[in-house]
This record gives structure tokens, sequence and C-alpha cells, in this order.
């Protein structure tokens, strides 16, 4: 009985694990320990995707597990930004200064992403996309760049890009499946092949 329990957690047990990382990132944060920062952060979100992963090979996929990815995502991802941008405050502004557009498209398309799924859903949801990874780890390599006080123009519009595609792909779930979208789909291809 325990090691079938054992079992059906071991995604959950992953995804709980990278609350872990938080403390610790928070303290490289305020004492300004970029490459610790980094290190952290890029490992949590490693192990982001190795839930997922362990989840469908294990076939022990669950809307708990789906819940608290979105949770601790959150939990993390929200005080980390606020981190980095305090890190990489003086360089962030002289690129938002230069590249106004690589921050205010990708913000608005969040939120329009936000409301369609408030309006279909009547809560914030949110989908584990391929996208939603794909423009995680552009961020992570931009968040890298910038800590080191660089800034490489594609790397931004990449990353800019990948966001975008993420909110429209996200926009064109919610309002194609209304209020029947759930967290399982990982992209519009599988939503468009599905049977209605």
């Amino acid at each position: 009985m325990s090691r079938i329990f054992q079992r059906q957690q071991a995604a959950n047990l992953i995804t709980v694990s990278r609350l872990g990382f938080l403390p610790f990132i928070v303290l490289a944060g305020l004492l300004k320990q970029p490459e610790i920062f980094v290190a952290l952060f890029a490992t949590q979100s490693a192990l982001d995707a190795v839930d997922g992963v362990v989840a469908r090979r294990l076939q022990i996929e669950s809307d708990l597990g789906r819940r608290l990815d979105t949770v601790i995502d959150l939990a993390i991802w929200l005080p980390g930004m606020a981190l980095f941008v305090w890190l990489v405050w003086d360089n962030l502004a002289r690129v938002i200064s230069d590249y106004p557009h690589l921050f205010i498209i990708p913000v608005i398309t969040s939120i329009l992403m936000y409301a369609t799924a408030y309006f279909y859903l009547h809560s914030v949801a949110a989908i584990h996309l391929y996208s939603a990874k794909l423009t995680s780890s552009l961020v992570l390599l931009l968040m890298l760049t910038l800590l080191l006080n660089r800034f490489y123009p594609l790397l931004g519009y990449l990353t800019a890009g990948a966001a975008v595609l993420y909110h429209l792909e996200a926009i064109t779930i919610y309002t194609l499946k209304k209020d029947r979208t759930n967290e399982n789909v990982t992209s519009l291809w599988q939503v468009l092949r599905s049977p209605s």
C-alpha cells in the first residue's frame, strides 16, 4: 500500500520539493549573489519540467498535481522576478528604454490571456503548454545574460516572441474550448486534432 502511495505521489513530491529552493533564491537575491541566484532558479525550473515528465511516464497525472504546480510556479516566479529586477535594475532600465516593445507587448498579451481565462473559466487559469516551457527557458537565459551585464537583442526578441506565442495560443485554446478547458492541454495542435 505504501509503495503504491509513493508511486502515486512521486510527481507531487518533486513539485513540492521546489519550494525548498525559495528561501535560498530569496537569500541569494538579497545578498546580491547573481550566480547563485540563477543556479538555484534554473535548478528549480528543471525540476518543474521533471515533475511533468514523471507524471506522464508513470501515468499519475492529477488535478491536485496540476494545481500544486501552478501555485508553486506563482510562489517562486513572483518573488524571483521581483528580485531579478532588483538585481539587474541599472542594466534592465537601459534595455527597457532602448527596447520598450520587448516588454510592453508580452505584458499586454499576458493580460489578455488571463482576462480570457477569467471570462471563460471564471478563474485565473494556467495551462501548461509546451510554448510556456519554451518561454520559461528563454526567460532564464535572458536573466542569465542580464545578470552578466550583457543584453543580446536577438535573445530579447526570441523571448518576447515566445511569450506572445504562448499567450495567443492559450487565448485560442480558452476561446475554442470555452468552459471545457482543462490543464491537461499541452498545445493548440492537441486541441485541434482531438474530437470535440
